[in-house]
């Protein structure tokens, strides 16, 4: 995965990489850092070969960091995470929907603390753009991310794919175990003979009512069987946010 950090304090820049290069390899995640004094330095090299991410800095000449997000909002995917110092600009960077912002700190333990929650984030984000390509005879072939899948229903003979906003849903040959075997490094856990749920969107269990509950409100049945493993999953995954 390559990651850009763009700042144009070059000091700050070198402390920053190195506090993220440490951050990653905490976290067994390989990943090749650039770093960018110039917002028009990484537009050339983000147009070569695209970044995943970037950390970027508001307060920068020539170009700020609020047009940096807006013209890459218009090219594409890149999840952007706002740096800055000036605490006052935060509200105004969610109108450019950044994963989230971290703010300057003289304290470089309060600065790590926050790069390791917004790190973890990132890595989760980063493991659902994934994209795999469903296939049946009505619809063909589509291409599907996984963040979008909300769950996964085994039916007599084919795999049913839920989405989020209600989009249809995709019918597919597929064996329910071999789908629990390959998602679930992608956070999909399985929680009854018949669902398979992505966790990004499960909002707790039920252990009484042997249920997940999504963020949604809605519910799936979870086997006995399966209560404990969804409930360290779920810990597990909530711990990394």
């Amino acid at each position: 995965m390559r990651i850009a950090v763009c700042d144009d304090n070059a000091v700050f820049l070198q402390f920053f990489k190195s506090m993220l290069a440490n951050e990653l390899e905490s976290r067994s995640v390989k990943a090749e850092i650039e770093t960018f004094t110039k917002a028009e330095s990484f537009f050339y090299c983000h147009g070569k070969k695209p970044f995943a991410a970037i950390f970027l800095d508001l307060d920068m000449p020539e170009m700020t960091g609020f047009e940096v997000a807006r013209q890459l909002g218009q090219n594409g995917n890149c999840f952007v995470i706002f740096v800055t110092s000036h605490q006052e600009l935060v509200y105004d960077s969610f109108n450019f929907r950044p994963l989230n912002f971290i703010c300057k700190d003289p304290d470089a333990d309060v600065m790590n603390d926050r790069l390791h929650m917004v790190a973890g984030q990132l890595t989760d984000a980063l493991k659902q753009e994934k994209t795999v390509v469903l296939e049946n005879r009505e619809q063909g072939r589509i291409s599907v991310k996984l963040r979008d899948v909300t769950y996964i229903e085994s039916n007599s003979h084919s795999i049913i794919y839920h989405f989020a906003n209600n989009k249809d849903t995709i019918a597919v040959r597929d064996s329910i175990g071999e789908i629990e075997e390959a998602y679930r490094k992608f956070d999909f856990i399985r929680v009854h003979k018949k669902y398979i749920v992505n966790l990004k969107y499960v909002f707790n269990i039920s252990r009484s009512n042997e249920t997940v509950i999504f963020k949604s409100g809605s519910e799936l049945p979870m086997s006995r069987g399966y209560k404990n493993a969804v409930d360290d999953a779920l810990t597990e995954y909530l711990r990394r946010k």
